[in-house]
């Protein structure tokens, strides 16, 4: 059976640094200890199929796709985007 893209249960967000896939999230909050802007939580009003309450990120705009968090995540429930850079100004 071939799965789209389209089929994935995950978090997409339009433009954003991550993708996670909270139906494999089960709460261990490793990425949350790991992220140095502080900005992943549990979604405690939510519970995916597994029973627990997966991981959020609650600012996309302070993400510095630093990765650490699909590093330590053992379900590898992360799916880490590079920021674009900023345009450079020549002087």
């Amino acid at each position: 059976m071939t799965v789209t893209a389209a089929q994935l249960p995950v978090d997409r967000l339009a433009g954003g640094p991550l993708i996670i896939a909270s139906d494999r999230c089960k709460g261990c909050e490793l990425c949350v200890s790991a992220c140095p802007p502080h900005v992943l939580a549990l979604d405690v009003g939510a519970v995916n199929a597994l029973g627990h309450h997966p991981v959020q990120l609650l600012d996309a705009g302070r993400c510095t796709s630093c990765a650490l968090c699909a590093k330590v995540c053992p379900d590898f429930c992360f799916e880490v985007f590079r920021q674009p850079l900023p345009a450079r100004v020549d002087a």
